[in-house]
């Protein structure tokens, strides 16, 4: 993990702190890729403070924040234990439900960093596969989960601006290190 970098699990002090986040590392991610507006909607519905007070109390889920030098906020991950669709037949499965950089720290090591420690906290549920959703206009993130031993397993719906896209499911084994 670069030294500068500190990941732990998210509190209900980092709740303002990862809707800035959130809502500007999405703006950030898509905003070559889909409608302004559409991109305004789903951020003013998804990363509010009242979602992600309830992420941090969920027990069915962990919130890692990635923070930077003094404290700044610069990543976020969400594990969650979900349903998985049928596709994914891996053992013991857990659902990487979101993972986010600001695009100001992307190939400094942060985003390793942070896998790492969403397969730390897999490992310690007892979950030996990951499996995501991605969107299949995201290439950089399909490389970066590419890197990480993901593959295609199958797709799931995802609404987003009125449109039902088939984004597709990756997974992963959890490596053992």
């Amino acid at each position: 993990m670069p030294t500068e970098l500190s990941i732990r699990p998210a509190t209900l002090h980092d709740v303002p702190h990862l809707v800035e986040l959130a809502t500007n590392t999405f703006r950030d991610t898509y905003r070559l890729l889909d409608d302004p507006d559409d991109i305004e909607a789903y951020v003013a519905e998804a990363f509010t403070a009242d979602n992600f007070t309830a992420l941090v109390q969920d027990p069915s889920s962990v919130l890692l924040v990635a923070l930077a030098g003094e404290g700044q906020y610069v990543g976020y991950a969400h594990i969650a234990h979900t349903q998985p669709p049928p596709c994914v037949t891996g053992p013991a499965p857990v659902e990487l439900s979101r993972l986010y950089l600001s695009e100001s720290v992307i190939g400094n090591g942060y985003g390793a960093a942070l896998m790492q420690a969403v397969h730390a906290v897999a490992r310690r549920a007892g979950c030996q596969t990951v499996w995501l959703g991605v969107y299949d206009r995201n290439e950089r993130a399909r490389k970066f989960y590419t890197r990480w031993g993901f593959v295609d397993v199958g797709t799931k719906d995802f609404l987003f601006g009125g449109k039902l896209y088939a984004d597709p499911i990756m997974a992963a084994a959890v490596p053992d290190f």
